[in-house]
């Protein structure tokens, strides 16, 4: 009888340490539960062996209990279906993989400190000068504001016989690409302006004065100002730090007239993603498509500039701005 007493308090104490260093039955319903959803909705599923890519993922998790501490597991399956611009969310935590990253000069996060926000000028031979900052949203009422503000913006420089205008967006990270569309619509031609490209086509569309999904409204604008400006030459300025929904505004110039990017590669954050709830804790953000511009041209990497200029920015001196320079000078060009 003793002997059978203290066999069952080791197998109970055996298990009891199974149960405390093995993994969690939460923890496998998260890894199981993100793959499954990764495998049927990334851009990239087709790149990975999924039944593979599962079980390493699981054997990494094998001794980890709590969900918080999952951030490898998550970072190794974005990483593998190199998804940079996904997240994985659980409570209060997210975990994103960091492997593609813009190179941050001291120039632009001097100017990231005192905050960006809509700046206008006028500069040399009339050209107008619009800084477009990044700009977040969760409602239309949020979308409404920002693309009024950035109108209204449009619409002073509107006063003067523009020559050209200079779109900077060098300290654009993101944010809604709705406002900031809608919100130089004098410049852009009413109606198909691109489009996101997933396992379905959803078209972006200006016209009555908003911005559409297929027909639906995200954001609209009451403008001060109706001079149309189609024609007029366009520069638009650039960094490694422009991504994501600045990419996506730089798409819908592509296929205007008398435009050119004016800078550096972008940060080629330009996919779609989509938010997916797992369970009342957990949730993830997931790439599942491109942007194409007006014409159906897929992008699907950085926007390179027509004209590369590397040097420092000078964002307080225009007169010393290389980016700015040239971006005077092709406007200036006897073609424009």
């Amino acid at each position: 009888m003793y002997f059978m007493k203290s066999f069952i308090v080791s197998a109970l104490i055996f298990t009891s340490v199974l149960v405390s260093f093995g993994q969690s039955k939460e923890v496998k319903f998260l890894v199981d539960t993100a793959t499954v959803i990764m495998k049927n909705n990334s851009v990239n599923a087709n790149s990975v062996n999924w039944d593979t890519l599962t079980s390493i993922a699981l054997e990494k998790a094998r001794n980890i209990q709590s969900p918080y501490d999952l951030g490898p597991v998550m970072r190794y399956l974005f990483a593998s279906i190199n998804d940079y611009h996904g997240a994985f969310f659980y409570q209060d935590s997210m975990f994103q993989w960091q492997g593609k990253q813009p190179e941050v000069s001291d120039s632009i996060m001097g100017e990231f400190k005192k905050g960006v926000r809509i700046s206008t000028g006028i500069l040399s031979k009339n050209i107008g000068y619009l800084r477009i900052p990044s700009m977040p949203g969760n409602s239309i009422k949020d979308f409404n504001a920002s693309a009024q503000a950035l109108n209204d913006s449009l619409c002073s420089l509107m006063k003067y016989e523009l020559n050209g205008i200079i779109l900077d967006l060098r300290l654009n990270g993101g944010g809604a690409m709705f406002p900031m569309i809608l919100g130089v619509q004098q410049l852009l031609p009413t109606g198909l302006t691109g489009s996101w490209v997933t396992n379905i086509t959803e078209n972006w569309y200006l016209h009555d004065n908003g911005f559409y999904i297929d027909t639906a409204l995200l954001a609209s604008i009451i403008p001060k100002s109706n001079i149309d400006l189609q024609d007029i030459p366009v520069v638009i300025l650039t960094s490694p730090v422009t991504g994501s929904s600045a990419e996506f505004f730089i798409i819908a110039f592509k296929g205007r007239k008398n435009t050119v990017i004016v800078g550096t590669k972008t940060a080629g954050f330009e996919t779609i993603n989509k938010g997916f709830e797992i369970n009342d804790s957990a949730g993830m953000n997931l790439a599942i498509g491109y942007g194409a511009d007006r014409n159906g041209k897929l992008y699907t990497d950085a926007l390179d500039p027509d004209i590369l200029i590397t040097t420092i920015d000078r964002f307080n001196n225009p007169d010393d701005d290389e980016k700015v320079k040239a971006a005077i000078e092709w406007i200036n060009s006897p073609k424009n």
